[in-house]
């Protein structure tokens, strides 16, 4: 839940802003805008037309389109952006089924193959323009949050005492909240740049945006496709652009001016805590400002700790292909843990590539994701392997039709490292469609595969068992619609 958003901008109004050199004036729109281009360069078009409320307003360094979704000076837009999504999902596979054995009784449980699955989101946020050129705003992602529906047992352990789920729908539904998964203020001018500093999307996931990644439709293996498929049993999705651990960390992040198709960006993040929960009162277990913990009673060794992205991008066309290109590094320092016996980590050190290119209405490319880290956004354990992601993808484009596929091999430590625990590796494919039905309104139908081994670990339950789900596979294939404004 990724990429841009500066197509389909529903613009509420314009309010003039007051400056001691200048006249306060009010504009104000009649109707929403028609949709702008994404970019003047001829660069692949990115794969849907949000990223939680960023726009090229506030994530291009470079002079504004010109367009009524961009601020004049002496003016604020102000925006609401929000999405409805509603689908069937039909999954099936190993990861369906769960035997566990508990005090030496094993039970069997499978999983109803179909559900219906919704949610919605907003995006609230302005972007404003002083009358010296400053540029300035601010970005709000509001989600909603949901409980686990079903009906409680503790029959032989399948589902343990204690698990978040109601036996009423009505009660489940009223559980439900809302929460704010994105926050951020930027400020900057078309010659310096802009600087954005929240809970906020750093350099990896702004500028690949879902393009070289191939996040197409509802998001592809970082979608929604996933959600009707059990989190034990899905394949791990390894690469950073629009996954939460990345871009819910508070951190600054700036945004250079464009220059012959080239700009760059760096983030800085003291530690992987959100904007309300990096501060502790004193030193203690959870706290994620933790940098040291000699005695190892604090926990927390597993946390990143100055924390550091850089990436460069290009965008433009030659001979009349778009080329959309990214290349950076990401690198951290960890909580130290010397305790005895403790298990050691290694901060972050992550090379990261990408490459599209699209002509005529199709685009293909991929991404390269290697180094130290380990499942999704983790430090890696010392003592275990470095990791290495690789994805391939391909796209068409055809006015209202899109079609899209892609596939990625994901190879790291899992579970471990220790005594006959190996690597892990996992395998995911995925193909769909979706037609555009009228201005905000999408029809789509997708399907994914994937397929996970680790010897020595049990996948869905946890735990070191030879043989015992050391390979899972599993599949999920959905059909549904939304509207975005």
């Amino acid at each position: 839940m990724r990429k841009l958003l500066l197509a389909g901008v529903a613009v509420i109004g314009s309010v003039g802003l007051a400056n001691a050199q200048t006249t306060t004036t009010t504009t104000t729109t009649t109707a929403a805008p028609a949709p702008l281009p994404m970019s003047n360069l001829g660069y692949p078009q990115q794969p849907s037309s949000y990223l939680g409320g960023n726009n090229a307003n506030n994530q291009d360094g470079s002079a504004l389109v010109a367009g009524p979704q961009s601020p004049t000076p002496g003016s604020m837009v102000i925006h609401l952006q929000g999405r409805v999504w509603a689908y069937a999902g039909f999954g099936g596979g190993s990861g369906y089924i769960n035997t566990k054995t508990v005090d030496g009784v094993t039970t069997t449980a499978k999983l109803n193959p179909m559900q219906f699955i919704g949610y919605f989101r907003l995006y609230p946020g302005v972007d404003a323009m002083a009358t010296n050129g400053l540029r300035y705003g601010a970005i709000v992602e509001i989600r909603q949050n949901f409980i686990g529906q079903g009906y409680g047992s503790t029959t032989a352990g399948l589902q343990g005492a204690g698990a978040n789920y109601s036996t009423s729908p009505s009660g489940d539904s009223s559980s439900s909240t809302l929460y704010v998964r994105r926050e951020a203020v930027y400020l900057g001018s078309n010659s310096l740049g802009i600087l954005r500093i929240g809970q906020d999307d750093g350099p990896f996931s702004q500028f690949d945006n879902g393009v070289t990644t191939f996040q197409y439709g509802s998001g592809a293996w970082n979608g929604d496709g996933p959600d009707n498929i059990p989190g034990n049993a899905q394949p791990t999705f390894p690469f950073w652009s629009g996954i939460g651990a990345e871009y819910a960390v508070s951190k600054a992040v700036y945004f250079s001016p464009r220059f012959a198709g080239f700009d760059v960006a760096v983030s800085y993040a003291p530690n992987n805590g959100s904007n309300n929960a990096s501060a502790c009162p004193v030193a203690e277990a959870g706290c994620l400002a933790l940098s040291s913990n000699p005695t190892g009673a604090f926990g927390g060794a597993d946390r990143p700790e100055n924390w550091v992205e850089a990436m460069a991008r290009y965008q433009g066309t030659f001979a009349g292909f778009g080329i959309y290109g990214i290349a950076g590094y990401s690198g951290s320092g960890n909580v130290k843990n010397t305790a005895p016996g403790s298990q050691k980590y290694q901060g972050f050190s992550v090379g990261d590539a990408g490459l599209v290119l699209s002509y005529a209405g199709f685009s293909v490319g991929g991404n390269v994701l290697w180094g130290a880290y380990n499942n999704q956004v983790q430090l890696a354990p010392k003592g275990g392997v470095n990791a290495v992601a690789w994805l391939g993808g391909v796209a068409y484009v055809n006015g209202p039709w899109q079609g899209y596929a892609s596939y990625y091999n994901y190879q790291y430590q899992g579970a471990g490292p220790g005594p006959g625990i190996g690597q892990r590796y996992d395998d995911a494919a995925f193909v769909g469609a979706q037609y555009a039905i009228a201005p905000g309104l999408n029809a789509y139908a997708e399907y994914l595969y994937g397929q996970s081994h680790q010897g020595g670990v049990n996948l869905l339950n946890g735990g070191t068992d030879t043989g015992v789900n050391n390979n899972v596979h599993i599949q999920s294939f959905i059909i549904g619609t939304r509207v975005q404004w």
